[in-house]
Parts: structure tokens; sequence; C-alpha cells
């Protein structure tokens, strides 16, 4: 069984889900409504799972963290400062309480099916790149490209942040003896995407993402000296995909691949001036 995918016997009772303010919306209810046998929203009692999202939205998961739940999610963090990202994921530790990170690519399928190809690939890369193109504050935009190529490639260390104001961002890093270029643009033109290539001499790879509230599918394209090579198409959204490892996590304890941990190691690398963008 892939980690994070629901048993195939639905639990004798979905689990209930209690959802913050910001994520209390049809796209998240769509979403629910598409795992029925596993999550049910309903905000009348003691939740097995809290959700939480938006701004500011460190104190409100340090207080649905005090309620015990089986499992938190956390979709779409915003910068904060790593040392209390840090103190939340020792309280969540210390509580027995998984928390799951929900970013835009990170836990996509289309990400994870392939990350044993990539992380193979990129030990031979000569260089990887990431671009995004969305009306999304730049700081955010960053921060999930981060988690992307933590996700998918490894460890990061030395970010240099190169641009980052109003209208888009510019940055490298290393992952491992691989530099890393990261670029964006905030921009309500257009189509949202985002895009990761990872180049090396024998082989690349090329990960196309539509905004996270599409229907057009992600896609994953392997380029080596037969031509490229399309990969089977995964037809669910990431955040979809962030349902089903939190149910995972309350279920049988499965780690997730996106956690606080994760997340205060990214802000972590962060210019202090860009926490609270």
């Amino acid at each position: 069984m892939t980690p994070g995918t629901p048993p195939t016997t639905p639990a004798s009772r979905p689990l209930t889900v209690a959802l913050d303010k910001a994520l209390d919306t049809p796209f998240t209810h769509g979403t629910l409504a598409s795992l029925p046998g596993w999550l049910r929203a309903d905000d009348t009692g003691d939740a097995d799972i809290r959700a939480v999202g938006g701004p500011a939205w460190t104190g409100r998961l340090h207080r649905a963290l005090a309620l015990r739940p089986r499992a938190v999610l956390l979709s779409g963090p915003t910068p904060a400062p790593p040392e209390t990202v840090k103190e939340l994921a020792a309280l969540a530790d210390a509580a027995q309480v998984p928390v799951v990170v929900d970013t835009p690519w990170a836990l996509h399928p289309a990400t994870t099916d392939v990350v044993p190809a990539l992380r193979a690939a990129a030990a031979q890369a000569a260089l990887i790149e990431v671009f995004t193109a969305a009306d999304v504050p730049p700081a955010h935009a960053l921060l999930d490209q981060l988690a992307l190529v933590r996700a998918t490639a490894g460890a990061l260390d030395a970010l240099r942040v190169t641009r980052l104001d109003a209208r888009g961002h510019g940055a490298t890093a290393q992952c491992g003896s691989v530099p890393v270029s990261f670029s964006g643009c905030r921009s309500g033109i257009g189509t949202t995407d985002t895009r990761l290539v990872l180049r090396g001499a024998g082989e690349q790879w090329r990960l196309d993402f539509a905004a996270p509230s599409s229907a057009r599918p992600a896609s994953v394209v392997r380029i080596d000296a037969d031509g490229e090579h399309l990969l089977p198409t995964r037809y669910e959204t990431a955040h979809r995909a962030a349902w089903r490892h939190t149910h995972a996590a309350a279920t049988s304890g499965t780690a997730a691949p996106s956690t606080l941990h994760h997340l205060a190691a990214d802000l972590a690398l962060f210019p202090v001036e860009a926490l609270s963008a």
C-alpha cells in the first residue's frame, strides 16, 4: 500500500473533521466529500481531526494541539519564525499528535510517485530549477518551492535570496552538491503554473503543476537518449492527497512526507525580513 493511502476497506465510521474558518470552503468540502468512507466535516463535538490554515496559523495550531485530536492538517502555511514552528513540532511530538503539512506540490501524487527516481537522478544532476507564476505573495511561493525540492531531491542548505519583493522572487541554494535555482513572479494574468526541471547529463525530468484548485492534472516527463517519456497521469489534487496522508497518520500512525519538522527546516533558511511576509 502506498504511504498515505487509505485502506481499501473503510473504517467502521468516517473520522470527523473540524475545519478552521480559512478552510471552511466549498473546495475543502468537495475534497472531503470525495473521501466519504474516511472523513466527514463535523464541528458539533470533539473532532478526530483538526484542520488549520490561513495567516496567523501558529496560534490556531497551538490551540488545536491542546485539544489532542488524532491528527492535524496544516494547510497552506505562510512564513513564520522557525523557532515558533520548532516549538510547535516539539509540542505535537509530546502530545503524540501527527501534523501533516499541506502545500501545493510537495504531497502531490505526481511528486510522491517519482521520488525514488528523482532522488537517484538528483545525485547525478547538474542543476535543479523551479519556477512559479501565481497570484500569491512571492515569499509564500518561495516557501512552497522549498517544500517541493525537499520532497523530491532532498534537504537544502545555503539559501541565498537575490530578490524578494511585491512582484517576484529569485534565490539559489544547494541540494547536496547540486545547485538549485528558484524564481517566480506574482501575476493574476494567464495560467497559474509551477515547473520543476532537473537537468543532468544522462537524463532530465520535468514536473509541471497547474493551480492547486485546478482540474488540470500535473504532468511528469522523463527525457533521455530515447526521447521524452510521459509518465502515467494522476488525477488527484495535492489537497486531496494531503487529506489521505492525514487519515493514514490518524488511523495507523503512518509518518507523512511533509511535517512541521520539514517546515521548520525550510523556514530556517529564510531571510529574517521575509518571515512575516
